[in-house]
């Protein structure tokens, strides 16, 4: 794909500016502003000593026909920016305990909280759905919002406005031929995010995967149906969290597309299961049915139809399935066999059968957390294909006769 790269820099009062007039706009996906008033402190500090700041990296992106300039890397930057400018910052625990529901909840871990390292580093941290839009009205500053008491004074003294047209702030700016279609566009910055964001802190796991389809919307419901939320994972602190569906999406479209088979499964390491997942998610968005770990790609169809993931919605009211898990063991049973029926083999399940599917899913799973080291170790690859292969064998059983 033709593109051009651009480098500069501008003082922080255009960029500020910049923000204001929505010159340069946040994906969909990015949603939250992360640093806490010593990391905005000292970015200020980095400032006043000339230091280097790595640049932001803004994406020109056609959209419905019109250019867009997104910002791909440097939010928490630029919003500090602009905390600057009005010399105050986001209290993020008073703005949860005011507003308990904007607290992003992440994906679970389905790691055993037995067995982590003694130096494991719980990387979790409290964050809200905000960023910097939220203080932007009519392209000014919305200072009634900012009357809130959760935004609170940064420094003791204000900078002064010279300040501002003094200090430089550098660019990447990436533009696209005019010409460019969709499909190459989209590959594009989806390669770029990947380059960015991978292994970064800017961004959650599940906001980091989302970096990989921001171009194909229509996605999302597929990846992360929003129904989802109220099914979690209630274990240690550090496990517990929303249903991670991506992984039931990604490990069945291997085992379907690769005779019954996994051929590569991080297990307990965190990032390479995180890897795995995105390496299905770009398997999707690039529709590669040659993809290197085989990944079954002929669903979801394109363009998208979002019938069978509502059919999930019906059917986990339907058969009764629980909302609540206290161990990755019943989750997994619960869901590998409901996802393969419905998502891959486009079945349609007997909701009268659900007591019967019900005693057989929870024999297994006590069956399961019987086995020596199996409910201690129950990512582990050995453990995990007979789940599959269990839930998936209890779901067959369920399955409509004209289905």
């Amino acid at each position: 794909m033709d593109k051009r790269v651009y480098y500069g820099e501008y003082s922080l009062r255009h960029w500020i500016d910049l923000i204001l007039k929505e010159n340069v706009v946040l994906p969909w996906y990015q949603r939250s502003f992360v640093w806490d008033k010593a990391q905005v402190e000292n970015l200020i500090k980095t400032l006043d000593n000339n230091q280097f700041i790595p640049p932001v990296i803004i994406g020109a992106v056609r959209k419905d026909g019109e250019w867009k300039n997104y910002i791909l890397d440097g939010q928490q930057r630029l919003t500090s920016l602009l905390f600057a400018s009005i010399n105050k910052y986001i209290d993020t625990r008073e703005y949860i305990y005011q507003k308990p529901d904007t607290e992003i909840q992440q994906i679970a871990d389905d790691v055993s909280g037995a067995d982590q390292e003694d130096d494991f580093v719980d990387e979790r941290i409290k964050m809200i759905n905000w960023n910097f839009g939220e203080i932007i009205k009519n392209k000014k500053l919305n200072t009634k919002e900012l009357e809130s008491s959760f935004y609170k004074q940064l420094l003791d003294k204000a900078k002064e406005e010279r300040w501002f047209n003094e200090h430089f702030l550098g660019f990447a700016y990436i533009k696209p031929s005019n010409d460019v279609n969709d499909e190459d566009q989209s590959k594009f910055y989806s390669d770029i995010f990947r380059n960015i964001n991978i292994g970064g802190t800017k961004l959650t796991r599940l906001e980091n995967r989302k970096s990989l389809y921001f171009l194909k919307e229509n996605l999302k419901n597929f990846f992360v149906p929003e129904f989802l939320n109220a099914i979690r994972l209630e274990t240690s602190s550090r496990e517990s969290g929303l249903i991670d569906f991506i992984k039931y999406l990604s490990i069945l479209s291997q085992y379907k597309g690769n005779n019954f088979t996994l051929l590569k499964y991080g297990g307990r390491d965190w990032e390479k299961n995180e890897n795995y997942y995105q390496k299905y998610i770009m398997a999707v968005v690039d529709a590669n049915k040659e993809n290197e770990l085989k990944f079954d790609v002929s669903y979801p169809t394109i363009p998208y139809n979002s019938d069978r993931i509502d059919r999930v919605k019906t059917s986990l009211t339907s058969l009764e399935v629980p909302k609540s898990f206290t161990s990755i063991i019943d989750m997994d049973m619960y869901f590998f066999g409901l996802v393969n029926e419905i998502v891959f083999l486009n079945h349609q399940l007997d909701s009268t059968k659900k007591d019967a599917l019900h005693k057989e899913l929870n024999a297994k799973i006590e069956a399961f957390k019987l086995a020596e080291n199996h409910k201690d170790n129950p990512n582990a690859l050995k453990y995990l294909k007979p789940r599959i292969a269990d839930s998936l064998n209890i779901y067959k059983k369920a399955r409509l006769k004209n289905g």
